[in-house]
């Protein structure tokens, strides 16, 4: 692998025939965005690209994609080709061509709502809450478009020379130039786990996820949660379980840290099935070495035709995120030296954070690694005694016409604010509190753990005082008025 640099890009490329295929790399996407920004860096980006195909007739646009941590150009062809789409798309990103926001925005249509399926979303926003990687697995009603000063502050943000990386397979592209805007280094803090244990809990997916923190670099963890998949499909498949097979995920979570994620689709009727296979597999692999067969039979690489674009991967991410680097020699080694009890050991420390996804509704029974049951983590505390506070409850009026189980009323207290419902509440305070819509005289306040809280002051008697406490609670620049923002597209 060659490494240079153009114009304070980094660059690495792997010397091939043929055509030259390029890829521009930033180290931003929804990761890096807020509740009221998700989306930004794609719109960015399209913007962007589709800038080159205006500026160079016949000139082709380069492929954008975004990650939860990368927003990615790809562009092929001759030297000459992808040499003029990469100064031009360079050009661009220096000086955003907002005027077309509307035509990007309708013809992206739905495509910014996530990069994620609904599972792996939903397991990271469990995991995290609504912040950098789970972000995206926040329920949402809208999504909206965000402004052009937004778009042009974003841009000269994060895409710039100091946040860019170049990978490249193909002849030396001499002449080559990337005029990228300057910019300072990003500074990232990633969220620590909400939950600091074994647990479980709910989200609104269509089956059940794992997920569990494992070290970047470490190849015992990646075999095991390799072995993990298979077993799990195979008992899946053995038990006649109306599931789809396994499938396996990661998402960088800081430069030492990946999460591994195992999901599966399955009906709702049958997800408690599901997840209790999927967690007595997990139990196993930390509780019994798995046969030295098995090891070796995922000591090789996933996908060997792609160890050199795996490696310009990992080049990439560790000159954008700091995270260690290893060869494709030294990668294939370490997974050579992997032993069955070094994946029993690797899977049985990360089994003491491990949380279990499952659909709204479920009641599970498991048992954690300690023996113990399985704690549930929900935001809706059961069969307790609600904080103590000012009370706004419905109508009398209103509360005799609806059933025991559909009365609900509202507790605020000085720090927040506490929506019940018979035998149970959820409390969302005020300093967990990511952002707030007005839709008129309703609010909807958006919680960092991944729920909302709608009030309608119509439904509560002093409804206007309690919005009026609410407006004070939450800091100004946190809230906006949701009806005078065009949505862009319902996920």
């Amino acid at each position: 692998m060659h490494r240079s640099h153009v114009d304070g890009v980094p660059v690495f490329r792997f010397s091939e025939p043929g055509p030259l295929h390029a890829t521009l790399r930033f180290g931003i996407a929804a990761g890096d965005e807020t509740y009221r920004t998700l989306g930004i860096s794609r719109l960015v980006a399209t913007l962007a690209a589709h800038a080159t195909r205006h500026q160079i007739p016949g000139l082709a646009e380069p492929v954008v994609s975004t990650s939860l941590d990368e927003t990615r150009f790809a562009v092929s062809g001759t030297h000459q080709e992808v040499s003029d789409c990469l100064e031009v798309l360079c050009v661009a990103l220096a000086d955003l061509p907002v005027d077309g926001l509307s035509e990007v925005a309708h013809t992206l249509d739905g495509e910014l709502a996530s990069s994620l399926n609904l599972r792996t979303a939903g397991a990271l926003n469990a995991r995290y809450g609504s912040q950098a990687t789970g972000l995206e697995g926040h329920e949402r009603s809208w999504h909206y478009l965000p402004t052009p000063d937004m778009l042009l502050e974003h841009a000269a943000t994060w895409f710039t020379r100091a946040n860019a990386v170049l990978t490249l397979t193909g002849p030396n592209p001499a002449g080559l130039r990337l005029p990228l805007p300057p910019g300072d280094r990003p500074r990232r803090s990633a969220p620590q786990a909400r939950q600091p244990r074994t647990s479980w809990t709910h989200r609104n997916i269509d089956g059940v996820a794992l997920s569990v923190e494992t070290p970047v670099t470490s190849a015992a963890a990646a075999v095991a949660h390799r072995i993990l998949r298979e077993r799990v499909t195979a008992a899946i498949a053995g038990q006649s379980l109306p599931a789809a097979p396994a499938e396996a995920a990661t998402a960088l979570h800081d430069s030492v840290t990946v999460v591994r994620l195992l999901h599966t689709y399955t009906p709702a009727s049958d997800a408690e099935g599901v997840a209790a296979t999927m967690w007595s597999e997990a139990l196993s692999l930390a509780r019994n070495q798995p046969s030295a067969a098995e090891v070796a039979r995922h000591r090789s690489p996933s996908d060997e035709a792609g160890e050199k674009l795996r490696t310009l991967d990992d080049a990439a991410r560790t000159e954008l995120f700091g995270t260690p680097f290893l060869d494709e020699g030294s990668r294939r080694h370490a997974l050579e030296c992997v032993t069955p009890r070094d994946v029993r050991d690797s899977w049985q420390r990360v089994m003491e954070r491990a949380q279990l996804v499952v659909p709204q509704g479920l009641l599970l029974h498991l048992t954690g690694p300690d023996g113990r049951r399985l704690w549930c983590t929900s935001c809706w505390t059961w069969d307790e005694i609600p904080p103590g506070g000012q009370v706004f409850c419905q109508p009398l009026a209103r509360r005799m016409l609806r059933r025991t189980a559909e009365r609900h009323w509202v507790i605020l207290t000085g720090e927040s604010v506490v929506s019940c419902k018979p035998g149970a509440y959820h409390e969302l305070r005020f300093d967990d509190v990511i952002a707030l819509e007005r839709w008129g005289p309703e609010r909807n306040l958006i919680g960092r753990c991944g729920c909302n809280v709608g009030v309608d002051p119509a439904w509560y008697r002093g409804g206007q005082r309690l919005i009026r406490a609410l407006d004070d609670a939450v800091p100004a620049e946190l809230a906006f008025d949701g009806s005078e923002l065009a949505p862009l597209a319902r996920p």
